[in-house]
C-alpha cells in the first residue's frame, strides 16, 4: 500500500520543476504518463534520468490527437502544467477547458511569475528568478555585488510546493468529490528559500554573513591538512564546549566577544573569527573531527558531492539506489527522501524515452462516488490540528506551510522559546507567523500530561529535534499512538532517525558541507562557499516535512491509519545538486560557477552595470548573437563557445558597466533575450513588488494597538478559494491559557502550572 496507489496523473511540463513534482508523485504510488507539450529538455542531463524515474512517456499532437488527450483527462485525477498564462495551449490544457471533461480532476499550473503582474509571461529561467526574488543580491561571494547561486533551489521549491498543493487537493476531495484549481510559481519558490517579514518587532540580521559563515564558531575553516570543516554551534553551550577543546576558553571571557554567536560588533565579530581560523589551522581535520565528535560540538567536513555519495550515513538513509538508464547504463542516483512506516514508497523504475502507442488509463478510483460536487469554500486544511514541536528553520517551515493550507498551528514551546525566538530575525516571524503559541514546560510532571492531553488530541505532530527528544517530552511514537492511534508524527531531523550520524548535533550548515553544497557553491578555484541567507537544505528539508504530513493525512483519511514520517536535512540536500548526486561511466563535471562567482560561461551569468547588476542567459547560438549585436560585439562572438568563459566575457563586462540596469533589461527586453535586474534589498523592496501585490503574495495584518506586520505568503495558491489574512507571529505563550482550555483542561491545573512557572502566558 502506498500513499497514491490507484492516482493517475497527466505530466504535461517540460521544466524541471513539474518533473520533481510528479517524481514525488510517482514515487508514492501514483502512475505517470508524461505528455510533454512543449520542447523537451536535453535527454542526457543527468537530473532528468531521475527526475523522470518510473513514468511512461506518450507523444501526443494536440491538434491532431486531442480526443485522445482528452480521453486520458477524463480517466486521470492530477494534471500538472507549466505553460505561460497567454500560451495559446492554455485553451487545450488550462483548467477551464478540462473542467468540463472532467470536473474531479485537480489541476496544477506551474508559472514564472504567477498569473497576473506585469511579469507573469516572464522567462521560466530559474537564475533570472533568483536574481529577481533578491536571492543573489543576498548571497555573500569572496568579491563585492551579487553572486551566482549554483543550486536548483527554485526548480526543487517550486516543485515541492506543486505536489504539497496537489496532495491537499486530493485531501480535500476526498470528502467534496470535487476538482480544483491549483497555482505556484518559480517565483514563490524564491521566497520559501527567503521569506520576508516586516513589522516593529522584527529585527535586522546581527551578524553580518560571509562567504565562509556567519559567527565565528558558524563558519567553515581550512585545516592543517587543507581540508575544510564547517562548525554548527547553533546555541552558548554549542560554543563554550568548543571553545574549550580549542584552548581559547580564556579569550572568550572577554565581553566584547558576548557569548561567542553574536560580538558586540563587526570589528569583535572579525577579530574572533580570525583567532578560530588561527586555531583550526593547527591540527588535520581527522584530529579535529575526533576532538569535536568526543565532545559533541556540530561539526562537517566539506565534502563535494562525489564523496558524498559515499557518507555513511547517506548510504544508511537509503539516498543511494542503483537504476539501469536508458542513457547513461547503470547509474546511482538518489533515493526517496521522506520515509512513511506505514505506506512506504518505492521506485519503480529507469525514466523511458520512447513514446508508447497503447498506453490506456484504468478509471481512476476516484470517479466511484455518483452524488453531486461539493465545491469547498475552506482551504483544504481547515480543521485540522498541528502541534508544532519546531525551533529555527526546518520545522517552523514545515508548521507555516501547514498553516497557510489552513491547518491550526500549535506553537508550542519551552519556558525560554524557541531558539530564534530571542534574536527576533527575519526568519523567526516569517516562518512562525499564522499559529498560535503556547509555552509549557514538559519536564513538569502536571505540564506534561497537559502538554500529552494536547498534542494526543492533534492531527498532526511535528517536530526538528534530536532522535528521541520528543520521547523524552513524553512524546515518543507509543505513547502517542495510545492517546491517539491515528495520529501522524512528522520528523525532521539533521541526519536521520537513527544511522551512524544520528545522535550527532546537526544544523542547515552541517548539511551543506556534507553534501557538498558549499564546495559547489565556492565555484572554480575557490574554497568552499557557505550559502547562508538561503539555508538550502533547512527550508527543503520544511517543505519536504509539510509534504509528508498531507501525504500521511491522505492517507489516513483513504485508509483509516496513523503513521511516522521522516526525513531530514541529508535527505534535502541530496535534491539540491542539479543531478551531481548520480554515478555513471564517463561522467560529466557539472558545469560550476567561475572564480569571480560570476555564473556558468559569458551568456549565462551575472554581470555589473553602472547601478548595479543583471543576470543574462542567452547560451542558445541565436541568442548569442543577438547579444552580443546589441552591444557591439559582434566581431568578437564565436560560434560553438557559448557555454564556455572567455576573454569576451571581459569585454562584455565593459561595455554594460557603462549604463544602468533598466537600459540593458530594456533593450534586450525588446530583442526577446533573457535577463533580469538583481533586485536589491528586496527583503524590504518586496513590500513595494508589483508583482507580488497582483498575485496575492503579501499579507497584511493590524494588531489591536495599531503595530502593523506584513509577511510572504500564498505560495500555493488555490484560486477558488479565499485568501486569509496571516495573522502575525504570536508571543511566546501568548494563546497558553486560550489553548488550554480548548482542550478542556481544568482550570486549577492551569492555575497550578502559572504559580510552578511551568506554564506562561503573554
Amino acid at each position: 500500500m502506498q500513499v497514491f496507489d490507484d492516482i493517475n496523473v497527466i505530466d504535461t511540463t517540460t521544466g524541471k520543476a513539474g518533473s520533481i513534482c510528479s517524481m514525488f508523485l510517482g514515487d508514492n504510488g501514483a502512475r505517470i504518463i508524461r505528455i510533454p507539450v512543449g520542447s523537451n529538455s536535453l535527454a542526457d542531463d543527468p537530473e532528468l534520468a531521475t527526475v523522470h524515474r518510473g513514468k511512461e512517456l506518450l507523444n501526443l499532437d494536440l491538434d491532431t490527437q486531442y480526443d485522445s488527450f482528452m480521453n486520458f483527462v477524463q480517466k486521470s485525477d492530477i494534471l500538472i502544467e507549466d505553460l505561460l498564462p497567454s500560451d495559446p495551449l492554455q485553451e487545450k490544457i488550462g483548467f477551464e477547458a478540462l473542467r468540463k471533461n472532467n470536473p474531479q480532476l485537480i489541476h496544477c499550473s506551474i508559472t514564472s511569475y504567477g498569473n497576473k503582474g506585469p511579469l507573469k509571461n516572464g522567462f521560466p529561467i530559474a537564475d533570472l528568478i533568483k536574481a529577481r526574488t533578491g536571492i543573489l543580491d543576498s548571497m555573500p561571494g569572496f568579491e563585492e555585488g551579487s553572486t551566482h547561486v549554483a543550486h536548483p533551489l527554485i526548480e526543487v521549491g517550486a516543485g515541492l510546493l506543486a505536489t504539497l498543493g496537489l496532495t491537499a487537493g486530493l485531501f480535500q476531495r476526498l470528502s467534496t468529490h470535487s476538482g480544483l484549481k491549483i497555482n505556484t510559481s518559480l517565483m514563490a519558490a524564491g521566497l520559501l528559500y527567503m521569506p520576508k517579514a516586516i513589522g516593529e518587532r522584527i529585527n535586522p540580521r546581527p551578524v553580518k554573513a560571509t562567504p565562509v559563515g556567519g559567527g565565528p564558531f558558524y563558519s567553515v575553516y581550512e585545516c592543517e591538512d587543507g581540508e575544510w570543516i564547517q562548525l554548527g554551534c547553533i546555541h552558548a553551550g554549542f560554543v563554550d564546549i568548543a571553545a574549550t577543546v580549542m584552548g581559547i576558553a580564556e579569550v572568550m571571557t572577554d565581553p566584547k566577544f558576548g557569548d561567542g554567536r553574536s560580538p558586540v560588533n563587526e570589528e569583535a565579530r572579525e577579530e574572533l573569527f580570525n583567532i578560530v581560523k588561527e586555531v583550526m589551522e593547527t591540527k588535520s581535520s581527522i584530529e579535529w573531527a575526533e576532538l569535536f565528535e568526543s565532545v559533541d560540538v556540530p561539526f562537517a567536513h566539506a565534502e563535494s558531492a562525489e564523496s558524498a555519495m559515499d557518507n555513511e550515513q547517506v548510504v544508511h538513509n537509503e539516498m543511494v539506489q542503483q537504476l539501469k538508464d536508458p542513457i547513461f547504463g547503470q547509474m546511482l542516483q538518489y533515493g526517496l527522501p521522506i520515509k512513511f512506516s506505514e505506506t512506504p514508497g518505492s521506485i519503480k523504475g529507469p525514466r523511458e524515452l520512447d513514446s508508447k502507442s497503447n498506453v490506456t488509463f484504468m478509471q481512476s478510483s476516484s470517479w466511484e462516488h455518483k452524488g453531486s460536487l461539493d465545491r469547498s469554500t475552506e482551504l483544504p486544511l481547515e480543521g485540522i490540528k498541528v502541534a508544532d514541536i519546531t525551533n529555527v528553520i526546518a520545522g517552523p517551515t514545515m508548521g507555516r506551510l501547514l498553516a497557510d493550507l489552513g491547518a491550526d498551528v500549535l506553537k508550542i514551546e519551552p519556558p525560554y522559546g524557541d531558539i530564534s525566538r530571542p534574536a527576533g530575525g527575519r526568519y523567526f516571524h516569517a516562518l512562525n507567523a499564522n499559529k498560535r503559541s503556547i509555552s509549557i514546560d514538559a519536564k513538569n510532571e502536571m505540564a506534561k500530561k497537559a502538554l500529552q492531553e494536547i498534542v494526543g488530541s492533534c492531527d498532526i505532530m511535528v517536530a526538528n529535534m534530536r532522535p528521541g527528544a520528543t520521547g523524552r517530552m513524553g512524546l515518543g511514537t507509543e505513547t502517542l499512538k495510545t492517546l491517539n492511534p491515528k495520529m501522524i508524527e512528522v520528523h525532521v531531523t539533521a541526519f536521520g532517525w537513527d544511522g551512524p550520524f544520528a545522535k550527532r548535533p546537526g544544523v542547515d550548515p552541517l548539511a551543506q558541507a556534507w553534501m557538498g553544497l558549499q564546495v559547489a557553491q565556492g565555484g572554480e578555484g575557490n574554497p568552499p562557499s557557505f550559502l547562508s541567507p538561503v539555508a538550502p537544505t533547512d527550508y527543503t528539508g520544511g517543505c519536504l516535512g509539510a509534504l509528508g504530513a498531507v501525504m500521511a493525512l491522505y492517507a489516513r483519511e483513504k485508509n483509516g491509519i496513523g503513521q511516522v514520517v521522516n526525513t531530514n536535512l541529508l535527505n534535502a540536500g541530496c535534491l539540491l545538486l542539479a543531478g551531481d548526486f548520480a554515478r555513471y561511466e564517463n561522467k560529466v563535471p557539472r558545469r560550476l560557477s567561475d572564480k569571480h562567482q560570476n555564473g556558468l560561461s559569458d551568456f549565462h551569468r551575472l554581470y555589473q552595470t553602472l547601478d548595479g547588476y543583471i543576470y543574462v542567459s542567452a547560451e542558445r547560438s541565436d541568442l548569442a548573437e543577438s547579444f552580443t549585436g546589441l552591444l557591439g560585439l559582434q566581431n568578437s562572438f564565436n560560434k560553438g563557445k557559448e557555454k564556455e568563459h572567455t576573454e569576451l566575457g571581459n569585454q562584455i563586462q565593459d561595455v554594460i558597466k557603462l549604463k544602468e540596469s533598466a537600459h540593458w533589461v530594456e533593450l534586450m527586453g525588446l530583442r526577446n533575450i533573457p535577463c533580469s535586474i538583481s533586485i536589491e534589498n528586496y527583503e524590504l523592496s518586496f513590500f513595494q513588488d508589483e508583482q507580488a501585490f497582483q498575485n496575492n503574495m503579501i499579507s497584511k495584518s493590524v494588531l489591536d494597538d495599531g503595530r502593523e506586520y506584513a509577511f510572504s505568503h500564498n505560495l500555493i495558491q488555490f484560486p477558488e478559494l479565499p485568501i486569509p489574512v496571516i495573522k502575525p507571529t504570536p508571543m511566546l505563550g501568548e494563546h497558553s491559557i486560550e489553548i488550554l482550555r480548548e482542550f478542556g483542561i481544568e482550570e486549577s491545573l492551569i492555575d497550578s502550572m502559572i504559580e510552578t512557572g511551568s506554564l506562561i502566558t503573554s
